[in-house]
């Protein structure tokens, strides 16, 4: 059996496709982790899988291996606010 591509890999893939693949292809992870919290995960673990995953982002800002990028320029770079935003 092949070796799973680890998440950075996908995610720089990801990265590459056009932004209607990648809104779609976001959809559909977010639908496969609904579905799996649904009939998997208590309320009380998915609490604490963001609070894990929010201390490694703040470690990872806080120690300089990830870099911010201002909201201006995100917006920037995937064409512009959707309408409606400010």
């Amino acid at each position: 059996m092949p070796e799973m591509p680890n998440a950075n890999d996908l995610i720089a893939t990801a990265m590459q496709m056009p932004l209607s693949e990648r809104v779609a292809l976001a959809n559909a992870m977010l639908n496969s982790i609904d579905s799996a919290a649904d009939s998997e995960a208590t309320q009380e673990e998915i609490d604490a899988a963001w609070d894990t995953e929010i201390g490694r982002r703040i470690d990872d800002i806080d120690s300089g291996r990830v870099k911010t990028v201002p909201s201006s320029e995100v917006w920037k770079r995937i064409g512009g606010k959707p309408s409606g935003r400010t």
